[in-house]
């Protein structure tokens, strides 16, 4: 469950890959599963289901939520860093 708003559900999977678990948390791009044609598949493939308040839903329609905001104390402090790693990275000569 995502947000206790949104559901999905992957099938047909050969298995998880290493520390995936029914409500673990994952991000962008990693790996979650390897394909597999388990049940009744007729080939190999990912068994991909999206649903909003238990009701199933075309993701490719869907907006998707805006991330939270920053608090300004932390902003201001992720502003101060991105100038001093910026200024870091401008002076390097050689790698």
């Amino acid at each position: 469950m995502h947000y206790n708003k949104y559901l999905t559900r992957y099938a047909h999977l050969k298995d998880f890959a290493r520390g995936i678990k029914k409500g673990s948390k994952v991000i962008q791009g990693q790996t979650i599963g390897y394909v597999g044609s388990t049940g009744l598949a007729t080939g190999p493939h990912l068994h991909y289901e999206f649903h909003i308040n238990g009701k199933h839903t075309d993701p490719v329609k869907v907006e998707p939520p805006n991330a939270q905001s920053i608090n300004p104390y932390n902003r201001k402090l992720f502003d101060m860093l991105v100038k001093e790693r910026t200024e870091i990275i401008a002076n390097i000569t050689s790698i």
